[in-house]
């Protein structure tokens, strides 16, 4: 067991104790008989630690807090009430009688509305009212510790893609290839101007918001491979294509563009066409992101830094924006390199 662990299993240890000992206090002053309110209150604690226990690892993060409030208020209503009348059961039959030998003198005075039926419930409420504020106030720092990463990696990921697309080596490329193309083909040369524009625009300008339409990441991705094509004399050296409907939907920006700058760094640049393969697919409630490159048979890679750091920040960013709602593999074979990216973005 880690360290965490640990330490979290000795709050809960120790939360557990508190309530015993406060409850045992409180109602031992009104009743002067602390050990019998002791021996009570540890006889319902299994069904108190049970119950809170549901409430906060099931109703709440399931229900609450994914906005089904009126769920969660029936439910919650219902599984209360529920658990009260166990606990009245078990005290009125089995703790009372076992616990007070003068019980069958007065154990028609009592009910769900005196004051051992209230006791319950004012136990009961305190009891899943402490265990709540502590677990939203954990979901409230969690939530508010993530989005203060989450715009640390956007950040990270911003520079290391303004790095990638507008370091010297990319524009020299990229503009070295327009002047051909100037002579060769005026209007190409025209296009891929415009191609790099739109890249530069969209970079600094539209992809610093926490989501975009789809179909402007798309238009990036198409924008990045055709400048990336003047530099290969064939044509099918990359093959990208989209497939579904979009259909309005959105995207956090520049979650695709690192695994295909990836290919293109790393993969072979052998007689295998394509080379590359950028596959999308859009359904109803996922997007599919698939990139396939080949790579040199037993050629160990150069190591490069920001391959790791891209990659990185990438997952990490996923983890921020979409929990539970993706899933990553990435397969390195002898010679294919492979990346499945599905997210559901609802």
């Amino acid at each position: 067991m880690t360290r965490n662990k640990l330490l979290r299993l000795f709050f809960h240890i120790l939360f557990w104790i508190f309530i015993i000992a406060f409850f045992t206090f409180i109602y031992g002053i009104r009743s002067g008989k602390y050990f019998e309110m002791f021996e009570i209150l540890l006889g319902t604690l299994p069904l108190d630690m049970l119950y809170t226990y549901f409430l906060i690892y099931f109703l709440i993060p399931e229900l609450l807090l994914k906005k089904s409030y009126l769920w969660f208020i029936l439910t919650f209503i219902l599984s209360f009430t529920i658990v009260v009348i166990i606990e009245w059961t078990i005290n009125y039959f089995i703790l009372y009688p076992a616990i007070y030998s003068d019980y069958e003198s007065w154990k028609d005075t009592i009910s769900y509305f005196s004051g051992s039926g209230l006791m319950i419930y004012v136990s009961l409420g305190f009891v899943i009212l402490l265990a709540s504020a502590i677990k939203l106030s954990r979901h409230w720092l969690q939530s508010q510790q993530d989005k203060a990463e989450l715009e640390i990696q956007n950040r990270k990921s911003e520079l290391a893609l303004l790095r990638s697309q507008v370091n010297p080596h990319f524009l020299f490329n990229t503009l070295n290839n327009i002047d051909t193309l100037i002579r060769k083909d005026p209007d190409q040369a025209s296009d891929s101007v415009v191609k790099l524009s739109e890249i530069m625009r969209y970079f600094i300008y539209e992809a610093t918001t926490d989501k975009v339409p789809l179909q402007k990441e798309i238009d990036y991705l198409r924008n990045f491979i055709e400048l990336q094509r003047i530099r290969n004399k064939d044509p099918e050296f990359i093959r990208f294509q989209v497939s579904g409907s979009l259909g309005g939907m959105e995207i956090a920006p520049m979650l695709f563009i690192p695994f295909v700058e990836n290919a293109y760094k790393h993969g072979s640049k052998g007689k295998r066409i394509p080379a590359i393969t950028v596959d999308l697919r859009i359904q109803p409630r996922e997007i599919r992101f698939e990139v396939v490159n080949f790579i040199e048979k037993h050629h160990e890679q150069v190591k490069d830094d920001s391959k790791g750091i891209g990659l990185t920040n990438v997952i990490r960013r996923l983890d921020l924006i979409y929990p539970e709602q993706y899933s990553l593999s990435i397969d390195e074979e002898e010679e294919q390199y492979k990346i499945v990216l599905e997210i559901n973005p609802l």
